[in-house]
Protein backbone atom coordinates (compact mmCIF):
# COMPACT_ATOMS: atom_id res chain seq x y z
CA UNK A 1 0.00 0.00 0.00
CA UNK A 2 1.64 3.89 -0.97
CA UNK A 3 1.24 6.32 1.57
CA UNK A 4 -1.62 8.04 0.30
CA UNK A 5 -3.43 4.65 0.84
CA UNK A 6 -1.93 4.30 3.85
CA UNK A 7 -3.26 7.78 5.46
CA UNK A 8 -7.09 7.13 3.70
CA UNK A 9 -7.11 3.77 5.19
CA UNK A 10 -6.19 5.31 8.76
CA UNK A 11 -8.34 8.22 8.75
CA UNK A 12 -11.40 5.97 7.90
CA UNK A 13 -10.48 4.25 11.04
CA UNK A 14 -10.67 7.07 13.06
CA UNK A 15 -13.95 8.12 11.69
CA UNK A 16 -15.59 5.10 12.53
CA UNK A 17 -18.38 5.15 14.98
CA UNK A 18 -18.24 1.46 16.63
CA UNK A 19 -15.77 -0.61 18.11
CA UNK A 20 -16.00 -3.88 19.04
CA UNK A 21 -14.85 -4.31 23.05
CA UNK A 22 -12.33 -6.89 23.34
CA UNK A 23 -11.41 -6.91 26.93
CA UNK A 24 -13.00 -5.39 30.10
CA UNK A 25 -11.66 -5.09 33.62
CA UNK A 26 -12.25 -3.07 36.95
CA UNK A 27 -10.14 -0.57 38.76
CA UNK A 28 -11.07 -0.66 42.11
CA UNK A 29 -12.36 2.42 43.07
CA UNK A 30 -13.15 4.03 39.28
CA UNK A 31 -14.92 1.04 37.72
CA UNK A 32 -15.21 -0.46 34.66
CA UNK A 33 -12.57 0.13 31.59
CA UNK A 34 -13.06 -1.25 28.15
CA UNK A 35 -10.28 -2.35 25.76
CA UNK A 36 -11.04 -1.71 22.08
CA UNK A 37 -10.40 -3.78 19.06
CA UNK A 38 -8.75 -0.85 16.92
CA UNK A 39 -7.28 3.07 16.83
CA UNK A 40 -10.19 5.10 17.50
CA UNK A 41 -8.58 8.74 16.75
CA UNK A 42 -10.07 10.38 19.72
CA UNK A 43 -7.74 12.43 22.00
CA UNK A 44 -7.08 11.98 25.35
CA UNK A 45 -8.09 14.32 28.29
CA UNK A 46 -11.81 15.02 27.97
CA UNK A 47 -14.93 12.99 28.43
CA UNK A 48 -16.55 11.39 25.54
CA UNK A 49 -20.45 10.75 24.96
CA UNK A 50 -20.81 7.41 24.53
CA UNK A 51 -23.01 4.43 23.98
CA UNK A 52 -22.11 0.80 24.85
CA UNK A 53 -24.86 -1.66 22.75
CA UNK A 54 -24.96 -4.99 24.20
CA UNK A 55 -25.41 -8.15 22.75
CA UNK A 56 -29.34 -8.59 23.72
CA UNK A 57 -29.67 -5.02 21.98
CA UNK A 58 -29.84 -2.41 25.30
CA UNK A 59 -28.19 0.69 24.58
CA UNK A 60 -26.42 2.16 27.64
CA UNK A 61 -25.27 5.57 27.81
CA UNK A 62 -22.22 7.26 29.58
CA UNK A 63 -19.13 8.98 29.45
CA UNK A 64 -15.67 7.91 28.34
CA UNK A 65 -12.27 9.14 29.18
CA UNK A 66 -9.86 7.82 27.03
CA UNK A 67 -6.38 5.74 28.07
CA UNK A 68 -3.51 4.40 25.99
CA UNK A 69 -2.18 0.98 27.72
CA UNK A 70 1.08 -0.61 26.69
CA UNK A 71 1.58 -4.43 26.78
CA UNK A 72 5.29 -5.44 26.71
CA UNK A 73 4.29 -9.21 26.54
CA UNK A 74 5.55 -11.16 24.12
CA UNK A 75 6.75 -7.66 21.97
CA UNK A 76 5.03 -3.75 23.01
CA UNK A 77 1.85 -3.34 21.55
CA UNK A 78 -0.02 -0.15 22.10
CA UNK A 79 -4.05 -0.17 22.69
CA UNK A 80 -6.89 2.22 23.78
CA UNK A 81 -8.81 1.87 26.68
CA UNK A 82 -11.94 3.75 27.84
CA UNK A 83 -12.55 4.10 31.60
CA UNK A 84 -16.39 4.25 31.46
CA UNK A 85 -18.03 6.14 34.16
CA UNK A 86 -20.32 4.70 36.52
CA UNK A 87 -20.42 1.58 35.23
CA UNK A 88 -18.43 -1.69 36.29
CA UNK A 89 -17.18 -4.71 34.21
CA UNK A 90 -20.22 -6.79 35.05
CA UNK A 91 -22.44 -3.96 33.09
CA UNK A 92 -20.02 -4.68 29.69
CA UNK A 93 -20.64 -8.06 28.85
CA UNK A 94 -19.03 -10.43 26.23
CA UNK A 95 -19.59 -8.64 22.13
CA UNK A 96 -20.65 -5.52 23.53
CA UNK A 97 -19.44 -2.35 21.19
CA UNK A 98 -18.63 0.90 22.17
CA UNK A 99 -20.21 3.85 19.91
CA UNK A 100 -18.68 7.34 19.92
CA UNK A 101 -21.55 10.07 19.81
CA UNK A 102 -19.08 12.54 19.54
CA UNK A 103 -16.62 12.90 16.12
Amino acid sequence: MDCAGLVHAQWARAMTNEFAIVETFEITGRGAVAVVDKLTGRGVGRALRVELVKPSGEVVSTEAFKEWLLRRQPEPTENEAFMLKGLHKGDVPAATVLRFLDK
